[in-house]
């Protein structure tokens, strides 16, 4: 079939312009996302109290409550106000960014509820009693219908999990259930006296909370039901009990939900399960440190993903104040671990912003956050000095 040339050069045109419109389109996308990078917030969590350590330098002012900072294009933070409060040392933040919630560490435990607007104004919506003491950890259902509390508590008595409804405007509900963490091993003299709920984690498929037992040396099981006005049911057969005097304190699971991988304060380990129908079975140990065994060089800390998921990144603490990275094998194995300095002492949380090129570590006890570039295709960090200076920093979470 013949063509005219003048329907091929209209077409040639058409073609020229929808490809020039989509470029434009794209380009208009990019910029927008860097936008949203380029105007980040930064929340970071403290202890308003001064840490009885030797090691933790004393700050030129203790800190008031939560900061909020800018991010700037080269990583570094700059301070904006304080949003004045007791202790917010742990920050979980809602699916869509909307809202924050902090743990307020103190004796008299409480959560506050925050709202986050697109300026990164911060407003606090109510706060309500944890119903334990010291909590230190917060997880929100992935539905986002409810929070889990997880109370640690030094006293004995005041462990355990707590759940609070979230209501459609952020606010925090009254407390409607609670699971006392009652029992510990006693194989570490002091802090296993009793039972000491650390944090929580969901198994991918949103239908079992695992809560990690530092006194108890173990995870404790809960079947989530989304539709129940008391969501967890105790599953004590999924429970998953550790050797005595581990510490179990955090967990990850992969982006497929195949493994998962818990981090031990006193043992100083990494313990590697493999998930089947959310029953977890250990599969392997890793040490932080295999250089040194003595108990002060064993203090597991933090641990977390990559963004992209290909990678472990984990903290040790006490005298071996480092950053370890490592590889996720194809099996969900670890591959040998690459250590960094965290450049300060007691790197307690650590998180990416939302470019996920930037690594913001808050060490505790010299009151920095110090900060490194991540090479997402390598697992390669490299140190790029303090991000910010804030007293006593105990967590960071990002908003845009």
């Amino acid at each position: 079939m013949k063509r005219n040339k003048k329907t091929v050069q209209n077409r040639l045109a058409t073609n020229i312009t929808m490809a020039l419109s989509l470029a434009v389109f794209s380009l208009a996308g990019s910029k927008m996302a860097n936008a949203a990078i380029d105007h980040q917030t930064a929340l970071v969590g403290t202890w308003t109290s001064l840490p009885d350590a030797p090691s933790a330098q004393k700050p030129d002012h203790p800190s008031e409550g939560l900061y909020r900072l800018k991010v700037n294009s080269d990583g570094t933070l700059t301070p904006l106000e304080v949003i004045k409060m007791k202790s917010p040392s742990w920050i979980v933040k809602s699916r869509d960014g909307r809202f924050a919630y902090t743990t307020n560490e103190e004796n008299d435990g409480a959560v506050t509820a925050l709202s986050v607007d697109k300026s990164g104004q911060v407003r606090v919506l109510n706060r309500v009693n944890s119903h334990g003491q010291q909590p230190t950890h917060a997880t929100i259902s992935p539905d986002g219908k409810f929070l889990f509390v997880s109370n640690y508590s030094v006293a004995k008595g005041g462990a355990g999990i707590s759940v609070f409804p979230i209501h459609h405007d952020g606010k925090l509900g009254e407390q409607v259930q609670h699971f006392p963490f009652e029992h510990g091993t006693g194989a570490v003299a002091g802090r296993q006296d009793s039972g000491h709920a650390h944090a929580t984690a969901f198994t991918r498929d949103g239908k079992y909370l695992y809560a990690a037992d530092l006194g108890g040396d173990k995870l404790h099981a809960y079947r989530y039901y989304a539709d129940k006005a008391e969501p967890l049911e105790a599953d004590s057969a999924r429970d998953v009990n550790f050797t005595a005097g581990s510490g179990p304190r955090h967990m990850v699971f992969t982006p497929e939900g195949k493994h998962a991988y818990v981090i031990t304060e006193m043992a100083g380990e990494i313990v590697v399960f493999s998930v089947d129908q959310d029953r977890l079975e250990p599969v392997g140990h890793i040490r932080l440190n295999r250089e040194n065994s003595s108990a002060e060089y064993r203090s597991g800390g933090g641990i977390i993903l990559s963004p992209n998921g290909k990678y472990v990144i984990a903290s040790n603490r006490g005298s071996d104040n480092k950053l370890l990275v490592f590889k996720i094998e194809a099996d969900g194995m670890l591959g040998k671990p690459v250590s960094y300095k965290a450049n300060g002492i007691e790197p307690r949380a650590f998180a990416f912003d939302a470019s996920g090129k930037y690594l913001y570590v808050a060490n505790v006890f010299t009151n920095t956050i110090s900060l490194f570039h991540f090479d997402e295709n390598t697992g390669e960090m490299k140190a790029a000095g303090d991000a910010a200076k804030i007293s006593t920093p105990t967590d960071i979470a990002f908003f845009n």
